[in-house]
């Protein structure tokens, strides 16, 4: 192991990290990651257009934020110290290979 490559430096390693984080995020999750674009002041912002748009429960999709935030891939505030709500340089990564070759 330690005198491997790193995976995405192999050939094909970027659609073998595509398909891991496609098994390991959810649909709901996959879908926030994807709406974040700067436009909204808050995750509840976000989540309640989210919500009447596809037509899902706003508790699933908090949870689903919440699990993307301890993943360290989205960040927002809180009630006390609001700030909208961001991709971190993590998530834009994954973000990226998500969408490799218009996939997802």
């Amino acid at each position: 192991m330690g005198d491997a490559p790193p995976i995405l430096a192999t050939p094909g390693g970027e659609e073998i990290i595509r398909k891991l984080v496609l098994r390991a995020l959810n649909e709901n999750q996959r879908l926030i990651l994807r709406s974040i674009n700067g436009r909204h002041r808050s995750l509840n912002s976000l989540l309640r257009e989210l919500s009447r748009k596809e037509r899902k429960a706003i508790s699933t999709l908090k949870l689903n934020a919440r699990i993307l935030k301890e993943l360290g891939l989205i960040d927002y505030g809180t009630k006390g110290d609001p700030r909208p709500v961001t991709l971190t340089e993590h998530g834009k990564m994954i973000l990226s290979l998500l969408e490799v070759d218009g996939h997802e």
